[in-house]
């Protein structure tokens, strides 16, 4: 984030992690990337901002155009749509917003 250029850029990719191994019976992208850059027209505390969202994936197997067009046209949208809620949140309450919280702890049998 740079108050100065009024911008916010957010980056992510796949890793890996011995906590979550790579199991046959899931499929998993192992070839992740994604950019989100936010562009505050006048300031980022301002009302008014454009973005561009980059990506790509390597699912690993053969998957039909009308497969990745339909993720393409669904869920894309409901990403910004958890973007745009998020930055709502964030400017009403000034608090981070958790869309998915993690679970309860299980209670341990005695």
């Amino acid at each position: 984030m740079d108050d100065k250029s009024g911008r916010i850029e957010i980056a992510s990719r796949s890793i890996t992690h011995k906590a979550k191994p790579i199991l046959p019976k899931f499929v998993r992208v192992l070839n992740y990337g994604s950019k989100l850059v936010i562009k505050a027209d006048s300031s980022l505390y301002q009302k008014g901002m454009s973005y561009v969202l980059t990506y790509y994936d390597d699912f690993g197997m053969p998957i039909p155009n009308q497969v990745k067009d339909r993720l393409a046209n669904t869920k894309i949208p409901e990403f910004l749509e958890k973007v745009h809620e998020a930055a709502l949140y964030l400017g009403t309450t000034g608090k981070l917003y958790v869309p998915y919280p993690e679970p309860p702890a299980k209670k341990r049998s005695s």
